[in-house]
């Protein structure tokens, strides 16, 4: 993972009813408001409940969140990856 991708892209991980839910209505909802999404995990292994994890760029996360939540699912999340100045020294060594 370069720190180019770290700072464009953010995880967001949204709580499904079935484990079987189709993902299209939450890409339908995204697309229409034109948010590029790269769906990288789904099932229950983050979480206790059936989900999906998927990446979109960082400066539209506040509005995929609202987007998702004003059309019904009320659980998502969303967590961005951030190195401590210890870590981004090491790995420079």
């Amino acid at each position: 993972m370069t720190a180019e991708w770290r700072d464009v892209c953010a995880f967001v991980v949204v709580s499904l009813e079935r484990e079987d839910e189709p993902v299209s209505k939450i890409m339908e909802i995204l697309e229409r408001l034109a948010i590029p999404i790269e769906v990288v995990g789904r099932g229950r292994r983050l979480r206790r409940t059936p989900s999906i994890v998927f990446r979109v760029p960082h400066h539209r996360v506040a509005e995929a969140i609202l987007a998702l939540e004003l059309q019904g699912f009320p659980d998502v999340a969303a967590y961005q990856i951030v190195d401590s100045p210890a870590s981004e020294s090491a790995a420079r060594e």
